[in-house]
């Protein structure tokens, strides 16, 4: 592992900081300023005691044409006004599909995403790597992704030359804890709030695992000295909890005070899959603030 590529904030910042895969188009219309991502941005210049990582995600991946976000106006737009705040990364989406992704295009991808920190028309430099469904095929963390993972991860740092990243990998499950030793960060659940609501991920057989606050949180960090580097996901806050709760604000901010006070290095929490971040109770802008007031 290596030390943070930005000098987060410290003081009187949030021990949670917030992970948001935004897969979300940039714009309503061609070169609106990213429109789509304002709510976003908007909920980090309100919360300036919240760090953020932001992961963007052209196509799978940074794009076809090998170009910066296949050299879409809205995406550049959007990463460099994010780049101008100081308690924000920019992330790059590459994909694995548990393992089976041929290490040759997961570092094609890579190399891509290093060429948009040479862009001089504008800063849409990325300070980190994605590797999403990280999990070994059988849905079981058993180490059978180590070698692939070390390979991955450390092809990253090098494509990046002296500029440091953070990796971050998606198992969203309990991870082998030799991953810890490979990844910077470690999605250890992303899952459903209620899985009798939402989209047909929450109700679709086999049933996902609903999230249940400091259960969920003591099962898939057992170690609490991974805490930090460990992120909680949770992409339908919808419906009602395990314990008959009703998802809103207050079950909400209850929630979060409990991955603050377990030290959980990094959450999400939405109301409508990835598709919205405006989408209620958990709207973007709510989300912030409650990691911000926790």
């Amino acid at each position: 592992m290596q030390l943070s590529p930005l000098l987060f904030l410290a003081a009187g910042a949030s021990a949670t900081g917030i992970l948001l895969p935004l897969y979300l188009y940039p714009s309503a219309i061609y070169n609106d300023g990213a429109a789509n991502w304002k709510p976003v941005y908007d909920a980090i210049i309100n919360n300036p005691s919240v760090n953020w990582q932001v992961i963007i995600n052209p196509h799978n991946g940074p794009g076809l044409s090998g170009l910066p976000g296949d050299d879409d106006l809205n995406y550049m737009n959007g990463t460099a006004q994010f780049n101008s705040l100081p308690h924000v990364r920019t992330i790059g989406y590459v994909r694995t599909l548990n393992g089976a992704s041929p290490l040759s295009e997961v570092e094609a991808n890579i190399t891509i995403w290093a060429t948009w920190n040479s862009y001089t028309s504008s800063n849409i430099s990325v300070h980190g790597i994605f590797f999403d469904e990280a999990i070994e095929p059988s849905g079981v963390s058993d180490g059978s992704n180590l070698a692939y993972l070390t390979n991955a991860t450390s092809f990253a740092r090098k494509a990046f030359g002296s500029t440091p990243i953070v990796t971050i990998c998606n198992f969203g499950a309990k991870p082998d804890s030799r991953y810890y030793s490979i990844c910077d960060e470690i999605i250890v659940f992303e899952s459903c709030l209620d899985n009798n609501a939402g989209n047909s991920v929450c109700t679709t057989a086999p049933l996902p695992p609903q999230y249940e606050n400091q259960t969920t949180i003591s099962a898939n960090i057992p170690d609490t000295t991974y805490a930090n580097q460990a992120a909680i996901v949770v992409h339908d806050f919808v419906g009602t909890t395990y314990d008959g709760k009703q998802a809103n604000t207050t079950t909400l901010d209850s929630y979060v005070s409990t991955l603050e006070a377990n030290s959980v290095g990094w959450a999400y929490f939405c109301s409508l899959n990835y598709s919205s971040v405006t989408f209620g109770p958990a709207t973007v802008g709510v989300f912030a603030s409650s990691v911000g007031n926790a």
